[in-house]
């Protein structure tokens, strides 16, 4: 029989449970959103699979309630290249051939014709870690050019922070704080990492702030000296803004370890925050910090 006429075994990231696949209902952020479709883009470059196109926009309404800053529609962020099936075929194939699960598919062989769904955010960054050229090279190549403003700067951020926000949850106890994902992280905490990072640089370096809050949360922060808020106009611009600093002070979110791992920056986390490695080279610049404790000396360096 002549394989080369058998139809391809294509890969899907599904990224919503309600995926009518112009638009979904509901569903996680960018950094989350953005495992399933690296972990599926890193298995079909593996298994020589083609990617069936995700449906990257979202109708959230909480999103327009709580976060004024970003309703997180993803509508225009990214634009299909010749590797995805994409348009009227997507439907078409998703619609024609049979669909089996991802930890099927990883198992054994795949029968020609099948589609394999990808589907949350399991190991967050472990399936596709090492394949952090293709992953950075293949997102800067579906953006938008309007979400790539980040690289028109003539130098990197010194020092990027990121001040999680919008849907993040305050806690009632430190406790809590420390136990609880998705929680809003005290702004004196990024204070005193910053002022701690300047004492080990020995001047004031230059910080931008990136964040889903208000001017007024963020004022303590961005009253310090050579401070400035920014804001390249997207969840996903603000991303590559992270990924190009020469160091992170990062929130407890999955978006600062997106930053961490596309650009390979040293980051700094608050305590209990550091949920996985994502440095490849240097991992021991990957810290959790608290205020009174040393920094390493290579804080200074970088």
């Amino acid at each position: 029989m002549n394989r080369s006429k058998q139809p391809p075994v294509f890969a899907f990231p599904r990224l919503s449970k309600t995926d009518l696949l112009f638009i979904r209902i509901g569903g996680n952020g960018l950094g989350n959103l953005m495992f399933t479709w690296a972990r599926s883009l890193a298995a079909a470059q593996r298994h020589g699979w083609r990617m069936i196109w995700p449906t990257w926009p979202s109708f959230k309404p909480k999103n327009w309630r709580v976060n004024p800053y970003d309703h997180r529609t993803y509508s225009d962020l990214f634009r299909p290249n010749d590797r995805y099936v994409s348009g009227w075929r997507k439907p078409w194939y998703l619609a024609r051939y049979r669909w089996i699960p991802e930890k099927q598919a990883l198992r054994g062989d795949v029968p020609p014709g099948s589609v394999v769904e990808f589907r949350g955010m399991e190991d967050k960054f472990a399936p596709f870690l090492e394949d952090h050229k293709l992953i950075r090279s293949e997102l800067l190549k579906i953006a938008r050019p309007q979400h790539l403003a980040a690289f028109s700067e003539p130098q990197p951020a010194p020092i990027a922070i990121h001040v999680r926000r919008g849907d993040f949850v305050e806690q009632a106890s430190y406790r809590d704080l420390l136990n609880v994902d998705n929680s809003v992280l005290p702004l004196q905490w990024y204070i005193d990492a910053l002022r701690a990072v300047r004492a080990q640089a020995g001047r004031d370096v230059a910080a931008w702030v990136f964040s889903d809050g208000t001017d007024e949360e963020l004022a303590g922060l961005l009253a310090l000296p050579e401070v400035q808020r920014m804001d390249y106009g997207s969840g996903l611009g603000d991303m590559l803004g992270l990924s190009r600093s020469r160091l992170l002070i990062a929130s407890g979110s999955t978006f600062s370890m997106w930053g961490s791992y596309l650009g390979q920056v040293p980051t700094i986390w608050h305590p209990k925050k550091l949920l996985q490695h994502v440095l490849l080279e240097y991992p021991q610049r990957e810290i959790e910090w608290g205020p009174g404790n040393a920094l390493p000396n290579w804080v200074g360096e970088v």
